[in-house]
């Protein structure tokens, strides 16, 4: 059973309400348009060895998500982010299409 409530809310609160709405609709869409790596796919990428990956992952400048004790996903997106920062210099990665 469903139940409706209804609230008279000052405009500012509601104006509010709106953009809050709306920014999280943008990040709903983002991340569903997230494209996630495996281990190969993001030495691939970045033109690296997979042991480079794994290593980088392990020191801790890589931002992954574990599935599993072997599985590991990268955001392609983090991935350039990570690796400009750590080499300081400007990851020219081609655009992903999948």
């Amino acid at each position: 059973m469903q139940s409706t409530i209804n609230l008279s809310l000052p405009p500012e609160q509601l104006s509010l309400l709106q953009t809050n709405k709306e920014l999280l609709e943008k990040l709903i869409a983002m991340q569903n348009n997230t494209v996630w790596l495996t281990t190969e796919e993001a030495a691939e990428r970045l033109k690296v060895s997979k042991q480079t990956i794994e290593a980088w992952r392990k020191g801790g400048w890589l931002r992954y998500v574990q599935g599993g004790p072997k599985l590991f996903r990268y955001r392609s997106d983090y991935l350039d982010i990570d690796v400009e920062k750590k080499l300081g210099v400007k990851a020219f990665l081609s655009p992903l299409t999948k």
